[in-house]
């Protein structure tokens, strides 16, 4: 069984943002740490290439339920360093690159998963009517 193509905009856009959350997995195979542009490891990364496949499916399917909640699940692991950032418990072993990498995505997909997208337009004969010069 094939998946059919993406044809949507907004589904398509899903899919790409999935699957540029899923590459931002790869941060955690830099090494040297001073080459590292996004701390990412650990329950980070874990929460990061979850949410990323949740996009991905969603995109896939065209399902904005499933788009929603991975925004929402960046959002809220957004959220989670953010508030640990001054304290001794880290639970994702992140710092503010990975807040940053976590809201960027929490945007991307809340947008995509809450715009309204209007049916396309009927097609509507041509007119033939031609307008008079100087009207």
């Amino acid at each position: 069984m094939t998946a059919a193509p993406v044809t949507d905009r907004m589904s398509r856009a899903t899919v790409a943002l999935g699957l540029g959350a899923l590459a931002s997995g790869l941060f955690a195979a830099v090494d040297p740490i001073q080459y590292r542009l996004v701390r990412v490891q650990g329950p980070g990364l874990a929460v990061l290439l979850a949410l990323a496949a949740v996009a991905v499916v969603g995109g896939r399917l065209a399902r904005r339920a499933l788009v929603v909640s991975s925004g929402a699940g960046f959002l809220l692991a957004a959220a989670v360093q953010m508030v640990q950032l001054g304290a001794g418990t880290n639970w994702l072993r992140g710092d503010g690159s990975t807040f940053s990498l976590f809201l960027g995505f929490a945007a991307g997909l809340l947008t995509l998963g809450l715009t309204p997208v209007s049916p396309p337009a009927a097609d509507t004969a041509p007119t033939t009517r031609q307008d008079a010069p100087g009207t």
